[in-house]
């Protein structure tokens, strides 16, 4: 289990480097003045990259066989969790208008509101189990392993398209395709382990949705159902 512990940590701060860079250069580079960049844009950030801070301490402190420690800090999770799910809502519905605003189509936005719409969606349901399943460390431990990995699509998605030159559509693909093939490891290796498979099968599932919701951004369902969404909540 100190393996297990370690791996995580190394597991998440390769995630966050990933983000590093992918929001090198359409954030990171502008400091100090940040132009364009919103106070909801920081904060949210803020909260993301605190989260992400906790999910590499977090099981280093379990390793290093300081629990009592790992509970007490791990409640910020109780306030830090419902504020990254409204800051996800808030940070998609921004920049549904902003898009708008700035002449893009209404159906580029509308396509856009499957990336925001699972983002804070996928967020909740796997922060409500990690936390629903506290007092089971190894199922608490997978369900936010996959709280992190969902920074994959944001972050190494604006990587690819900075400094490769991919268009959205294949870069988010492309994310969508590496947060699958690491959820489908880890459930693998459960399964080969005779460990308790659900929480990963879970996440892949869940995660599955979310990729084929993408895939389907230009279908006359989606489209319909994503105008609605807008008129309802934007």
């Amino acid at each position: 289990m100190q393996k297990v512990y370690r791996n995580t940590s190394i597991l998440i701060f390769l995630i966050w480097i990933g983000i590093q860079w992918g929001f090198y250069q359409s954030y990171t580079s502008q400091f100090p003045k940040f132009p364009n960049i919103t106070l909801l844009i920081h904060v949210h950030g803020a909260l993301l990259m605190t989260w992400l801070l906790l999910l590499i301490v977090q099981p280093l402190l379990i390793q290093s066989g300081k629990a009592s420690l790992h509970k007490k800090i791990g409640n910020i999770s109780w306030v830090l969790g419902p504020l990254i799910i409204i800051s996800l809502f808030l940070i998609g519905k921004n920049g549904y208008h902003r898009g708008l605003a700035a002449n893009n189509t209404e159906h580029d936005m509308l396509t856009f509101i499957v990336l925001d719409m699972r983002g804070f969606l996928t967020f909740a349901i796997f922060w409500t189990l990690a936390m629903g399943y506290r007092k089971l460390s190894q199922t608490h431990m997978r369900y936010m392993i996959a709280t992190g990995v969902l920074g994959i699509g944001p972050g190494v998605a604006r990587g690819v398209i900075a400094s490769f030159g991919w268009n959205i559509w294949d870069a988010i693909t492309f994310t969508d395709v590496m947060e699958l093939l690491i959820i489908g490891t880890l459930l693998a290796f459960d399964i080969y382990k005779k460990k308790n498979y659900k929480p990963f099968l879970t996440v892949f599932m869940v995660l599955l949705v979310g990729k084929v919701l993408w895939q389907i951004r230009d279908s006359a369902v989606w489209q319909s159902f994503a105008k609605m969404y807008a008129g309802l909540f934007y």
